[in-house]
């Protein structure tokens, strides 16, 4: 089970840019596996943990399972379709950046697996992960990556179980984020139209155009 609460495209490269060129800065995905005090807000700030997905001030524990760097293996290895991504497990401070919150379990139902922001908007940086309704790293991952693309690219589910989107459990692990014009679908797995518009949608191009590569 998974929740939409309410997508975020940040700048940045991995070419050294000129030093005026503003567009060429890696873009940061944090994965935050510590915890932490997070707090709600009418926006999200992923410097100061303050997000929309949250009601009250809450702590998140610390992620819960054991395979910790082979989901992070995995995620990179996801996120490298996207040069300009830089994933890091180490806080990035006051440089702005996407966070992806591991913990243990969602406050309001032990069976939800993830949840993220669900408005049609470029300013959202917060997505919050939950490890207790997750027993394995390849089923971790593909919620995590899933979430992420539909918070930075306003995706939504699809209907091939190869992409990273599609809200199939039971498919090939042999998943990627594909360059491919995939019809959308609803949660039980039918023809619906896309949560931003219209009914088809690619994964890749959708992604690479919210991280594009460097001139």
């Amino acid at each position: 089970m998974r929740l939409f609460l309410v997508a975020i495209a940040i700048v940045g490269c991995g070419e050294a840019p000129p030093p005026t060129d503003i567009t060429c800065k890696p873009s940061i995905v944090y994965l935050d596996h510590e915890g932490g005090v997070f707090s709600p807000g009418a926006h999200d700030d992923s410097i100061t943990n303050m997000s929309v997905l949250l009601d009250v001030q809450r702590t998140l524990a610390p992620w819960p399972n054991d395979y910790w760097p082979e989901l992070v293996t995995c995620m990179r290895d996801h996120l490298a379709q996207f040069p300009r991504i830089e994933v890091t497990e180490v806080d990035p401070g006051d440089v702005p950046h996407v966070e992806i919150v591991f913990t243990d379990t969602y406050w309001a139902s032990s069976a939800t697996t993830m949840i993220v922001p669900a408005s049609c908007r470029l300013d959202h940086e917060v997505e919050i992960v939950f490890g207790n309704a997750l027993p394995t790293n390849a089923r971790a991952c593909q919620v995590a990556l899933q979430g992420f693309a539909e918070m930075t690219a306003n995706l939504s589910f699809d209907d091939n179980c190869h992409d990273l989107v599609n809200n199939s459990v039971d498919c090939s692990p042999d998943r990627a984020f594909l360059d491919e014009t995939l019809g959308c679908v609803d949660e039980a797995g039918q023809p619906a139209a896309c949560r931003c518009g219209g009914t088809t949608q690619n994964t890749y191009r959708a992604l690479l155009a919210a991280f594009p590569t460097c001139p």
